[in-house]
């Protein structure tokens, strides 16, 4: 029997989960400036020590998580050594004691960084993300649960972005307490799109400020787009199926806002992955509409190529970074120049006029390797294979007996996230990014 204060225990941590997929889109967070977070004088916010009100939330998720697991000993039957040894040495947490290999590897990583304070800063990081990680796998959280705060916060981020384009500069007032940050079309560094058209035989050329919303740049925006929007799609898909109509007006619009949302991002990227998403939950298990489907794919990717160009400088610029990641693997092969510490070597591997671009390689592959060498790859190839195994255990057993609903658009979402990661950094550099990483990565094992 469940205790009333262990109960109270229990819905407070799941509401505090559910509140912060809620507040995934915002950013609103305090800075720290230390001396070895500038590079060339500059200050940097992916090496900036930042407290984000989400990272309040996961530490109250965790706290009390932990309390609950407390009581739950405490009070159990059963004696508390036994209670501890089938929460450390479960089969899943058996297979996933690897991570004990990063006591080894982190000190190391960190000894060999070119900023010790910035590696030391990055693995706490990932030690939160871990934690909550953790924290989803082990309550299984239900796909029809998360749907709803995930709706909220495309709703609300779709609204801000587009009133953000009508008016070609931030909102403002209250929406600093989301972390919209105050910006023009005229803004220096702004994210825009340059319209180009003849009229009269006379060129003209219109800049127009790209959606933001509460993001730290489109790209971003578009990403959590591309990789909701599907889940939306699908759990309404299978609602009207089976007659269920509750909240479906809230969703249908929430769809349509997002999709003109994703278009004002103008995010290459993501509008290739969102359409690749739409039409495989669309058209899942038709098998004949197979090679229909991918010529569709083929025709966006073809439209967007010759819209846009595949030239332009920020494409130029990207090669140059992809090139300074590959150079620093070099320089450090084995256990990388430190986590975090891309943007403090890129001066010495980039060092053009183009060093105006201080920003991590577009590719978390790359950007990865340079950071965590040889063998921090390996060791993330090793968590992969053990994942992918795993993803195929469970797809052999479930040709058995009947899916799990919504296994499959969980798991598009992951492969969405890995996508985008191959032509930018804010999956693992930017804190919306890394919570969409954690988020979908952990619920994919447990769907």
């Amino acid at each position: 029997m469940i205790h009333n204060s262990q109960f109270t225990i229990q819905k407070l941590h799941r509401y505090l989960f559910y509140l912060l997929l809620l507040f995934l889109p915002t950013q609103l967070g305090y800075h720290w400036w230390p001396g070895w977070a500038l590079v060339l004088g500059r200050r940097l916010d992916y090496l900036s020590p930042t407290l984000y009100v989400t990272d309040i939330l996961i530490f109250l998720i965790i706290s009390f998580w932990v309390t609950e697991i407390i009581h739950r000993i405490v009070n159990s039957e059963l004696g508390i050594l036994n209670k501890i040894k089938k929460l450390f040495f479960s089969p899943f947490t058996i297979q996933y004691s690897v991570f004990i290999l990063l006591i080894i590897f982190v000190p190391l990583n960190i000894y060999f960084a070119a900023n010790r304070m910035v590696a030391f800063f990055a693995w706490i990081k990932i030690l939160e993300l871990v934690a909550l990680g953790v924290y989803i796998v082990h309550t299984k959280p239900k796909l029809s649960r998360i749907i709803f705060p995930l709706s909220v916060g495309v709703f609300y981020s779709s609204v801000i972005a587009i009133i953000q384009f009508l008016l070609q500069h931030s909102i403002g007032g209250p929406l600093w307490f989301f972390g919209e940050r105050t910006f023009t079309v005229n803004t220096p560094g702004i994210a825009r799109v340059d319209f180009n058209y003849s009229l009269f035989s006379i060129h003209y050329s219109v800049f127009k400020l790209r959606a933001y919303a509460t993001f730290p740049h489109p790209n971003v925006l578009g990403g959590f787009l591309a990789v909701t929007l599907p889940i939306i799609i699908f759990n309404l898909k299978f609602e009207i199926f089976n007659q269920k109509k509750k909240f479906s007006i809230f969703k249908t619009i929430t769809i349509i806002l997002g999709i003109i949302a994703l278009i004002l991002t103008f995010s290459r990227s993501a509008w290739i992955v969102a359409a690749l998403g739409g039409v495989y939950v669309i058209f899942k298990n038709k098998k004949r509409l197979f090679f229909p489907v991918l010529l569709f794919a083929s025709l966006i990717i073809f439209f967007i190529g010759n819209t846009f160009g595949f030239q332009d400088e920020s494409v130029v610029v990207r090669g140059q970074l992809n090139a300074a990641a590959l150079s620093m693997a070099r320089a450090s092969p084995a256990f990388g120049n430190g986590l975090g510490n891309f943007l403090v070597q890129l001066p010495d591997y980039l060092v053009s006029r183009q060093i105006y671009f201080l920003q991590p390689v577009h590719n978390i592959y790359l950007l990865l390797l340079s950071e965590v060498g040889i063998v921090g790859v390996c060791f993330i190839l090793f968590l992969g294979y053990i994942f992918i195994k795993r993803e195929l255990g469970m797809v052999n057993s479930e040709l058995r007996k009947k899916p799990k609903t919504g296994l499959f658009i969980i798991q598009y979402s992951l492969f969405s996230i890995l996508l985008l990661g191959l032509v930018d950094h804010y999956p693992l550099t930017l804190q919306q990014g890394q919570l969409m990483f954690t988020i979908f990565l952990s619920l994919s094992l447990i769907q």
